[in-house]
């Protein structure tokens, strides 16, 4: 009896372990109102420090370890992307979501930013 039971525990504990690590990405309305027209500062992947505004108009900027301009669009659901002006023929796209209680930046399924504070 306790042979088939452990089979079902493991499985109830891989479950609950794959609710808590689920991603949850942001909204359209969601990136709106907690990220557009406020100054976000990430922590990028390698540890620099980078303050990013999104402006309501689409302009972008960019301040500490990385210092530029742009435009910045909507890219669907969580999603939004950005053409710095030093590189306007790469566009910048990323999805925000929550893990584990924290907004982090993806690419391509990969964390490029985690974030610190929201002014």
């Amino acid at each position: 009896m306790t042979l088939r039971l452990a089979p079902v525990a493991v499985g109830l504990l891989l479950a609950a372990g794959q609710a808590w690590g689920q991603d949850v990405p942001l909204t359209e309305q969601d990136i709106l109102t907690q990220i557009v027209g406020k100054t976000i500062e990430w922590k990028m992947f390698d540890g620099q420090i980078v303050n990013v505004e999104l402006t309501p108009t689409g302009k972008a900027n960019v301040s500490g370890a990385y210092n530029d301009v742009g435009k910045w669009r909507m890219d669907g659901a969580g999603g939004y992307c950005i053409a710095w002006n030093k590189s306007p023929m790469n566009e910048s796209c990323v999805k925000v979501v929550k893990r584990d209680g924290v907004l982090v930046s993806l690419r391509d399924g990969a964390v490029r930013a985690t974030l610190v504070s929201v002014k």
